[in-house]
């Protein structure tokens, strides 16, 4: 594909960047509006499957649940080491008709392409889960030709410890590029996704509100010292338990007339 500007309504306010040519066979968004669908509930089921002016990107395992109406493009980028090790997945994979981006074109599975990483990591390498490479190849599709203009989330909560405190920032730093280069931006309802209590130094702050972490700050202290208390004791107690051993093994020496 050779390299091409956004359109003039569509143009982007960051620094120019050279875009890589790449493989003939890469797929881009060809709507102005995509849905990006993960797999958390409900607002996975409230997705516009029904709008044929949406474009639908998911990832793979989306399409296993029955209420994932439609996928258009499909994402499964785990080394074939992950998800080879489930007979399953790879029977599903090598049935999908629906094109999927994987690390490379798989012989055995028809429909896969290979993810252009060489492209999303010209912008920078910051990918930290499946659904970043979708925000990330978006955010090219829409430099590279100007759709899509509007991206709606739909079962992407982030509100997991593991995704909270990993995934959820490289999600929101996307979504800035996106908001950034013009694309308008639709989340679902519910997660954790650009979500806070609210304006800091803002909020309808409650004087209360001190005297309530205070009072949380006391009380975690005070555990934290009863559990070093609990782990002193808890060694003092093997000690005395060792010793009652080594001094029962000599009791029952003399017991026995070992030693007089």
């Amino acid at each position: 594909m050779a390299d091409t500007q956004a359109p003039t309504t569509a143009q982007t306010t960051e620094t120019p960047l050279t875009i890589t040519t790449v493989e003939p066979t890469l797929r881009l968004c060809e709507k102005d509006m995509l849905c990006i669908i993960g797999t958390a509930d409900p607002t996975r089921q409230m997705a516009p499957y029904d709008d044929p002016n949406f474009e639908v990107w998911g990832v793979a395992v989306a399409s296993t649940f029955p209420d994932v109406k439609r996928v258009d493009l499909q994402f499964e980028l785990h080394p074939r080491g992950y998800w080879e090790r489930d007979p399953n997945v790879t029977e599903r994979l090598k049935k999908t008709t629906t094109p999927i981006y994987m690390h490379e074109h798989f012989p055995d599975i028809p429909s896969s392409m290979r993810y252009p990483i060489e492209v999303v990591q010209e912008y920078r390498k910051y990918l930290t889960n499946s659904i970043a490479y979708m925000q990330a190849l978006a955010f090219h599709s829409f430099v590279a030709t100007g759709k899509p203009k509007h991206i709606a989330y739909f079962g992407v909560h982030m509100s997991s410890a593991e995704e909270y405190t990993e995934q959820r920032p490289c999600c929101e730093y996307w979504i800035g590029r996106q908001e950034g280069a013009g694309i308008d931006v639709e989340m679902a309802p519910g997660g954790a996704l650009l979500a806070s209590i609210g304006l800091y130094g803002y909020e309808n702050y409650n004087p209360v509100c001190y005297d309530m972490r205070q009072r949380i700050m006391s009380l975690q202290n005070g555990a934290n010292q009863a559990s070093a208390d609990v782990k002193k004791w808890e060694i003092q107690r093997a000690k005395n338990e060792g010793a009652i051993f080594e001094t029962d093994f000599w009791l029952r020496k003399f017991q026995r007339g070992e030693y007089k």
